[in-house]
């Protein structure tokens, strides 16, 4: 019998271009359906048109997502999308964030699949796990001290990378990286988005993965 291809969740909305086409390539690459997922919900025509065309396939909002429903999620970095999910700026170390995407990230989490995160994205996800992670988290926001000292709020541990490298917390099953982040080239960006699929690939497949 013929298995059903994994289903990834890759948020589109803000998120940062290069980050979310060359994830899209290296999914299709591995035989994963992709699943775009939408924040917007204001109907907003500008905002929508640049959704379907990143995507090119059916996006769907991020209330009718369901953990059970995926086998991982992705959230890209990009300042829209971040801005979109919390208030940091304002509120620096005391921010929020949005409980939709809070109760997804928990929920993923409780069901020991694994996260992916690029850039300011791995702080929110440190943040929507804060209080019922298992242990301190460990992820990248690649060189920026004002989200490393964020995430140090959160209980995490901030490490920096360079461009290209992911960090893999096995305990919790988050594979972050840098991204658009880190560096302002293509083939760098290419390679942290190659990384960091293999890494959740390994973490889905339940493989003892290496370190790259």
């Amino acid at each position: 019998m013929t298995k059903s291809p994994r289903k990834i969740g890759v948020i589109v909305t803000g998120g940062a271009f290069w980050e979310i086409i060359f994830c899209f390539l290296h999914l299709e690459n591995k035989g994963y359906l992709r699943l775009p997922i939408t924040l917007s919900t204001d109907g907003d025509e500008q905002t929508r048109h640049i959704e379907a065309k990143l995507s090119r396939s059916p996006i769907v909002p991020i209330e009718e997502i369901k953990a059970t429903g995926i086998d991982t999620l992705i959230i890209p970095g990009g300042k829209a999308l971040f801005d979109s999910l919390c208030d940091f700026e304002k509120s620096g170390n005391a921010f929020k964030i949005n409980d939709i995407f809070k109760i997804l990230v928990k929920g993923i989490y409780r069901l020991g699949k694994p996260i992916g995160a690029f850039g300011s994205a791995s702080l929110l996800v440190v943040k929507a796990l804060q209080g019922i992670i298992a242990s301190e988290a460990v992820i990248t926001v690649g060189n920026d001290p004002k989200l490393q000292a964020g995430a140090v709020s959160t209980g995490a541990q901030a490490v920096v990378t360079r461009p290209g490298e992911v960090v893999l917390d096995e305990k919790n099953k988050i594979v972050s990286t840098g991204g658009e982040l880190a560096t302002n080239r293509p083939a760098e960006v290419y390679d942290a988005c190659e990384n960091l699929l293999k890494g959740l690939d390994e973490f889905i497949k339940g493989r003892k993965h290496e370190k790259y």
